[in-house]
């Protein structure tokens, strides 16, 4: 309740729902599902010593509000993430899927880009709570995706060396990739989990 009496600041709120399905922490749990799991609840035990996924943040409070009907997230995002874990050979049940930023932003489309560094009382709680994260699940793997969750990252937890970081494209928009340049993501992926887990 740092901001003004109230747990986010202006411009920014919290979840009103948790999904019980496929999501992204903190609108869902961040565990990995199969296809056939999207909208199942699963145990929340989170896979330590594993690979953490890092993007962003989970959009605007409109967009969320759309998946309250089915109530987990199949958006290209994901698929394309899983097809890169798989395809690189990450074991799914040691990856978890977070958010740099927390909460929802109120206004604009979940595509529209916030500078977070003019807000830096949430910036630096954000900041914390992923370093919280960070140490709890204690990856040997970081991959950061995207640049605006590069800029986050690197406000937030850079030169933590107790882990593998790799950046990445965001996987969104690996439909606009040559096959070639998708090939060339999921090798740095498998490359990087190699070194991370010294196989």
């Amino acid at each position: 309740m740092r901001f003004d009496g109230k747990p986010y600041p202006k411009g920014m709120c919290q979840f009103p729902f948790r999904l019980t399905g496929q999501g992204f922490f903190p609108g869902g749990d961040g565990l990995w599902r199969d296809d056939n799991e999207l909208g199942m609840e699963k145990d929340a035990i989170l896979p330590r010593e594993g690979a953490v996924f890092i993007g962003n943040d989970f959009g605007t409070l409109n967009s969320y509000l759309r998946l309250r009907a089915r109530n987990y997230e199949n958006v290209p995002t994901w698929r394309h993430i899983k097809s890169r874990v798989r395809n690189a050979g990450v074991p799914s049940e040691r990856t978890f899927f977070t958010n740099a930023i927390l909460g929802l932003r109120e206004d604009g489309s979940a595509l529209d880009k916030k500078s977070w560094q003019r807000m830096p009382a949430f910036s630096a709680f954000c900041g914390e709570f992923l370093r919280f994260q960070l140490k709890s699940i204690a990856p040997k793997l970081v991959v950061i995706m995207g640049p605006d969750a590069s800029e986050a990252f690197d406000t937030f937890a850079k030169g933590n060396n107790k882990f593998e970081t790799l950046y990445t494209t965001h996987p969104y928009a690996d439909f606009g990739l040559s096959k070639e340049r998708r090939s060339e993501e999921i090798e740095r992926l498998s490359r990087a989990w190699k070194r991370a887990a010294n196989e």
